[in-house]
């Protein structure tokens, strides 16, 4: 079980209430990542796991050929892993730690079991889910269109 305070802390939960927070306390699992480990790999099935990081920083990289294109770093309080998790298929990327990281875990089958336990829970989610989808999606059509190419050039 989490602390509830630890949730309190990452702008990821701001938006639930006391009694959600519990909920969530109940379901999270609490991992530790060493700098260069995998969280997961790109292609990988089997685990639709969301990940919200406590602490720590970690890279999303595709393979590209015979290397890896780092496509975002993400900190503390952000999230990773959710497009897996709402919709299962092998993951788009791998997830790498670059320095001692903290995550909590959240599995598919709580968020599945969310949408019949606690849908209001589940509305919230998908709200946050939404939004930061939004603004990825943004920041790699402009990427594209630097790159030329994307949605922003027709």
């Amino acid at each position: 079980m989490v602390e509830i305070q630890v949730l309190k802390q990452l702008d990821f939960f701001k938006i639930f209430n006391e009694e959600e927070l519990k909920i969530f306390a109940q379901r999270l699992i609490m991992e530790e990542y060493k700098d260069g480990e995998y969280i997961f790999n790109e292609n990988q099935i089997g685990d639709y796991s969301m990940f919200i990081i406590i602490n720590g920083v970690v890279k999303v990289v595709k393979k590209k050929k015979i290397e890896e294109k780092v496509i975002a770093n993400l900190k503390e309080g952000e999230f990773f892993g959710e497009m897996a998790m709402l919709i299962p298929a092998p993951r788009s990327a791998s997830v790498i730690a670059i320095k001692p990281t903290k995550v909590l875990r959240f599995s598919d089958m709580d968020y599945n079991s969310f949408k019949k336990d606690y849908p209001a829970i589940v509305v919230k989610l998908n709200e946050i889910f939404i939004k930061v989808l939004i603004v990825r999606l943004r920041d790699a059509d402009k990427k594209l269109v630097k790159e030329g190419s994307g949605l922003g050039i027709l």
